[in-house]
């Protein structure tokens, strides 16, 4: 496939991310773990399995490894994939590392998580395919598993161009209503400076447990 333009490849295709690694233009990567999770992984004292949807560079999934979490870090672009797995075998660190693409993980996974985590991947798929990623993190999620997540950006008109794409609150958690039931919603005060105000931690349990 020849790539001339980003904006000609749409975004649900490898291809598109692909070309953004390779040009350096990953505005989405803050080059260090995310101080809200950072902050909140230090509350947990069992080791948990967490799955990482559109896990990028890796920055959260190693630090998370690192603390001994067992780790699955999901990515379709062959770049952060690679980029995972040199940071990994450099700091000795064992993630279990998938190049594939987050909508078919429910054909290897089923009930398996403690943890899915999210951050700017569900702003970064077709809007009209949430409903199926929500479905998706409740298949791969144990019965009493948690989704956490950092909902971005909050501030952007949903009809406009992206990704990322807006993310209006009531109704993403609306969505999520179906399957989970919200037991943490606050505007993070340590989000990184040029989302200050732009994001929504929430932590959401399976609903039935």
């Amino acid at each position: 496939m020849c790539i001339n333009d980003t904006q000609l490849i749409e975004s649900s295709k490898p291809e598109y991310w692909e070309k953004s690694y390779k040009s350096g233009e990953m505005g989405w990567d803050i080059g260090e773990p995310t101080p809200v999770f950072n902050r909140w992984i230090q509350t947990q004292k069992e080791s948990l399995s967490i799955c990482i949807l559109g896990a990028g560079n890796g920055w959260d999934a190693l630090h998370f490894a690192e603390k001994g979490h067992k780790v699955t870090a999901v990515d379709f672009a062959e770049s952060a994939v690679l980029n995972m797995n040199v940071a990994a075998a450099k700091r000795g660190l064992k993630l279990n590392i998938l190049h594939m693409d987050i909508f078919n993980l429910d054909e290897i996974f089923t009930n398996t998580f403690d943890i899915v985590l999210e951050y700017t991947c569900f702003c970064a798929i077709d809007p009209d395919q949430r409903d199926v990623y929500i479905s998706l993190v409740n298949h791969i999620l144990n019965p009493s598993g948690k989704f956490v997540g950092l909902l971005f950006p909050t501030d952007k008109n949903l009809d406009s161009d992206g990704p990322p794409f807006g993310v209006d609150i009531d109704t993403t958690l609306n969505l999520f209503s179906k399957y989970f039931t919200v037991i943490e919603k606050e505007i993070p005060s340590n989000s990184i400076e040029r989302r200050k105000g732009r994001e929504i931690f929430v932590i959401l349990k399976k609903n039935g447990n």
